[in-house]
């Protein structure tokens, strides 16, 4: 079976549950776009779904 990619990744989010110290420590990282689409043209048309509110974990 393939590995999964790893890769460091910055969170400026400061209110999400898995930022520590600006980097994501999510076991895994959803992102999808803002709408029905299926593609995006700019990253402001893009959304972190992995994201939670530190306040509700």
């Amino acid at each position: 079976m393939m590995e999964a990619p790893s890769m460091k990744v910055k969170c400026g989010v400061e209110n999400c549950h898995y930022n520590r110290q600006n980097m994501c420590h999510a076991n895994n990282l959803e992102v999808n776009t803002m709408s029905d689409k299926v593609s995006a043209s700019t990253s402001d048309e893009t959304c972190c779904s992995t994201f939670v509110d530190h306040s509700t974990k």
